[in-house]
């Protein structure tokens, strides 16, 4: 039976520390135990994901609206998408729950916007695996996470893994803002050598390559891995006007090999989506994927020492390390690690690159963007 306490999560409970998570009241209880309407703002991937575990924890939903450019005449799982104003006007005091991931500031704005009338929050799905990082998760691994969190290099870092559990506890997005920083910052992490080179495993449309050779001018060699075919097309053609010979002034020379290829723990053949643009990731079933080559770390670099390894990998982190640990610990590149993917990688990955290479210096960054998303670990000397 629903408890008739509407006081939201802020309300019921003190900021959560990591000496208080115990007690905490996390977002999933908090839903269960509301008698105010739930709506869910979203209608993909992340509303399927969200309404799925609302209904194994018999959690009911009222509505479901999008933004409105996007409502049309059409209707998700059973309800009739609406926009926010009709559910307002019907519901007045609701909860609303963000069922995606985003960084355009228009977007944002109009979340805070409905935040200003309506309690919010963005409960935490994995983008892949079946692991929820809930309260039980969390206790079951607090040991793990106090390691992390002692490995952690500076404070910014562990004020930062202590705000992204608190918003995966707590579905408060908002505790992830004060820790927000540019990308650029990581320049003041890294140290690349002269004529360096630059490894990005996920190089989607040549955005990361683009950046990263801009923020470390001494890269002269880049290796750039894309599974996807749409993304990897654009992706020759964003290198090929950054770097290639029909570019009219170049201010340094830049040497690019591209790789269609999915990073794996060992070689052999992938199957991946067809056409997926983002999110392209191994182990789809034979007849609903595409056929690929999947690469291990140490053959896509047996004749080259990487200097710099970006992984953003879809899910697929563990793999390249555990497949590459004897090249990492041959090479020691500096290393950025995304960690939003499964809920473990916030535990597995760091233990598992400072057991292979203990001097390795650890730091942890979260980009501006609504979730844990843009989230990532540096590991350098």
């Amino acid at each position: 039976m629903a408890n008739t306490d509407n006081r939201n999560i802020d309300e019921r409970q003190s900021i959560i520390t990591p000496s208080s998570r115990e007690g905490v009241i996390s977002i999933w209880e908090y839903l269960k135990d509301t008698s105010l309407p739930i709506v869910l703002y979203g209608t993909g991937n992340g509303a399927d994901k969200i309404l799925n575990e609302l209904i194994r924890r018999d959690i009911r939903i009222s509505g479901i609206f999008a933004s409105s450019g996007f409502v049309r005449d059409r209707s998700f799982r059973g309800f009739k998408v609406e926009d926010y104003e009709t559910l307002h006007a019907r519901f007045g005091r609701m909860i609303v729950l963000i069922c995606f991931g985003t960084s355009r500031q228009e977007v944002l704005e109009n979340i805070d916007r409905i935040a200003c009338e309506c309690e919010v929050y963005a409960p935490d799905v994995p983008v892949y695996g079946q692991v929820l990082f809930e309260k039980n998760y969390y206790l079951e691994h607090e040991e793990d996470f106090r390691k992390v969190r002692e490995m952690l290099s500076d404070e910014l870092s562990k004020e930062t893994l202590d705000a992204v559990i608190d918003y995966k506890l707590s579905g408060k997005y908002t505790c992830l803002r004060p820790w927000e920083r540019p990308a650029e910052e990581i320049k003041d992490l890294i140290r690349m050598p002269e004529n360096s080179t630059f490894a990005d495993l996920g190089a989607y449309i040549g955005d990361t390559v683009e950046f990263y050779t801009s923020l470390f001018p001494t890269i002269s060699r880049v290796i750039a891995v894309e599974p996807d075919a749409r993304n990897f097309r654009k992706l020759s053609q964003t290198t090929s006007l950054l770097f290639g010979p029909e570019r009219e002034k170049r201010d340094r020379e830049v040497t690019v090999s591209l790789v269609r290829a999915v990073v794996s723990d060992s070689d052999g053949t992938a199957f991946v989506p067809k056409n997926l643009g983002r999110g392209v990731h191994e182990n789809v079933e034979p007849e609903k994927g595409e056929s690929l080559t999947a690469i291990s770390l140490v053959t896509l670099l047996k004749d080259e020492k990487a200097d710099l390894i970006k992984l953003d990998v879809e899910g697929n982190e563990q793999k390249v390390i555990e497949g590459g640990r004897s090249l990492i610990q041959r090479d020691r590149p500096a290393l950025i690690v995304s960690c939003y993917h499964r809920s473990e990688d916030l535990i597995t990955l760091p233990l598992l690159i400072k057991e292979l290479v203990p001097e390795y210096k650890a730091y942890m960054r979260h980009h501006p963007h609504l979730l844990c998303w843009d989230t990532e670990y540096i590991f350098t000397l």
